[in-house]
């Protein structure tokens, strides 16, 4: 069965500005939208709780609320990943760039971003997410960490022409 909720931890919630509870909501709906976990067929809800220095994952049933996985993602695993991908996003958002240079940077986006989930497949390999999911799953472990409200571009890629 797919997950059907996603709850972030109450602190990080409550001391969040609106506009990032907004942005994280609909990273949650897309989550939500298109999901694979195979470590269970029950419906399941998503527990992130976040540290200073790792976000844990709890998968549990929603009708018995048994913890059904847990996987854990230090800050460190993610890193790499989070740096490349805020300066990839950076540079695409200056005005002075050649198409062809715009191209390129989408699709260094691209791979940045997907590299990322590849980390938490392994990472999260309890939890039994598929890569897909896991590329959602970076980008809200992203905008949980960082304030990308702030920041042009990140969530997206341009069409390829």
């Amino acid at each position: 069965m797919p997950l059907t909720e996603v709850v972030i931890d109450g602190r990080t919630w409550a001391d969040a500005k609106e506009p990032r509870r907004a942005e994280w909501s609909s990273l949650v709906r897309e989550l939500l939208d298109d999901n694979t976990f195979s470590c269970s067929d029950e419906r399941m809800r998503l527990e992130l709780g976040l540290s200073e220095q790792l976000t844990a994952l709890d998968l549990r049933s929603v009708d018995s609320g048994e913890l059904v996985a847990h996987a854990e993602v230090s800050r460190d695993a993610l890193a790499k990943h989070v740096a490349e991908y805020i300066d990839v996003v950076r540079q695409l958002s200056s005005e002075s760039l050649h198409p062809a240079r715009v191209e390129a940077l989408d699709m260094g986006k691209k791979v940045v971003h997907d590299n990322a989930a590849r980390a938490l497949v392994r990472l999260c390999r309890p939890l039994g997410a598929d890569h897909a999911t896991c590329r959602r799953l970076f980008t809200l472990l992203l905008a949980l960490r960082i304030d990308t409200t702030r920041i042009l571009g990140i969530h997206g890629h341009r069409p390829i022409r």
